[in-house]
């Protein structure tokens, strides 16, 4: 086999385009097992394949048996590099491309929140603050060791020097009180 591909090389060098063929359709699988071990990418795959045997057609021209180096080890790090490089190829992204209605950057949403929630949220924050001011500062506590600084409610009963059972209803209590004033 690398008798007959050495004698189509030679004369693919001369300008046979009859050889350069049966070389390039030889040298196929060659270029398939680069493209699937440096670069594979089957949305790409035809183009990728042309690409491989014009690495092949100006590796033809390039060779030089003198260096030493076979012609498949050449023509396969020529392949290896070619589809390694691919790599590195970067395909500017814009964010006004179009799409089919508009464009990229319409479909990014902002980090702002919107007005109504912002509104939603100032009249929470101002019924929750009404609502914790009508407690009473032992249940104050308890939510706020209970729910803000994670406290575990045995751990409260104890720093509290009551019964975990206290704690638990007093933040029960506390809880119901928050409810009805909400609601109203």
């Amino acid at each position: 086999m690398y008798k007959e591909i050495e004698k189509l090389y030679l004369e693919a060098k001369e300008g046979d385009l009859k050889a350069k063929e049966d070389l390039l359709s030889r040298l196929a699988p060659l270029v398939k097992s680069s493209i699937k071990k440096y670069y594979n990418n089957q949305r790409e795959y035809e183009d990728l394949m042309q690409e491989g045997y014009e690495m092949i057609l100006k590796s033809i021209e390039d060779f030089d048996p003198k260096k030493g180096v076979q012609l498949l080890g050449y023509i396969k790090t020529m392949l290896r590099y070619h589809y390694l490089n691919k790599h590195r190829e970067k395909t500017p992204f814009s964010l006004n491309k179009p799409l089919e209605e508009g464009e990229m950057m319409d479909l990014i949403a902002g980090q702002e929140k919107d007005p109504m929630e912002m509104l939603i949220e100032k009249e929470e924050y101002v019924l929750l603050k009404k609502a914790l001011n009508t407690l009473t500062p032992r249940q104050k506590r308890v939510l706020v060791d209970f729910y803000v600084k994670n406290i575990p409610i045995g751990q409260i009963a104890k720093n509290m020097k009551v019964s975990y059972r206290t704690v638990v209803n007093t933040k029960m209590a506390a809880l119901n009180k928050l409810k009805k004033e909400i609601v109203k």
